[in-house]
């Protein structure tokens, strides 16, 4: 629970909580490409497009645990994350220097804006009917893959998704774009 500083009146404290909401609306208003920023390297764009792959499995796990306990989806989650967290950490270190660079202090809030994004378009993805059948295909698909594979995987399946990001071509830094 926040703390309330109560040397403040009531009307500052209620005009701070609507500054800070309606900033928050603006970046959210913001299109993606704003939000995100610069443009990413091939491993910086490994990395967003392993955290999309991640996002991918949770919400699949997450969905269809009541819908399908059959598939085992929490389990399999589970031993991913567990199997590959080494490499999900790193690709998480890997997002996290890229921002640092491009946002200097506020980078937390500008990955925050990205993970939150990929969740949320996650998330969309499955309120399709065959969505519990698309994700059991997908833990199939990376159960026995090693890292190498994983990263193939997600970057083939991010170029196959609605949200891509733009990789750096030499010394540019031109925006991140969004397909939708």
């Amino acid at each position: 629970m926040p703390l309330i500083r109560y040397d403040l009146g009531v009307g500052e404290i209620v005009r701070r909580r609507i500054r800070s909401s309606l900033a928050a609306l603006a970046v959210a208003a913001l299109p993606l490409s704003q939000a995100w920023g610069a443009c990413y390297t091939a491993v910086e764009a490994t990395a967003v497009h392993v955290k999309m792959l991640q996002y991918d499995l949770m919400v699949g796990a997450l969905a269809c645990r009541d819908i399908n306990p059959e598939l085992g989806m929490m389990q399999q989650y589970n031993a991913f994350i567990t199997r590959n967290s080494d490499w999900l950490v790193g690709h998480s270190r890997i997002l996290q220097g890229h921002f640092q660079k491009h946002y200097g202090p506020q980078h937390k809030r500008h990955l925050d804006t990205l993970v939150t994004a990929l969740a949320n378009d996650a998330s969309k993805r499955s309120m399709t009917d065959r969505f519990c059948d698309s994700a059991a295909t997908l833990f199939r698909e990376v159960s026995n893959l090693d890292r190498r594979g994983l990263d193939a995987v997600s970057n083939t399946r991010a170029s196959l998704s609605s949200t891509s990001i733009t990789q750096c071509t030499g010394e540019t830094s031109s925006g991140v774009s969004i397909r939708r």
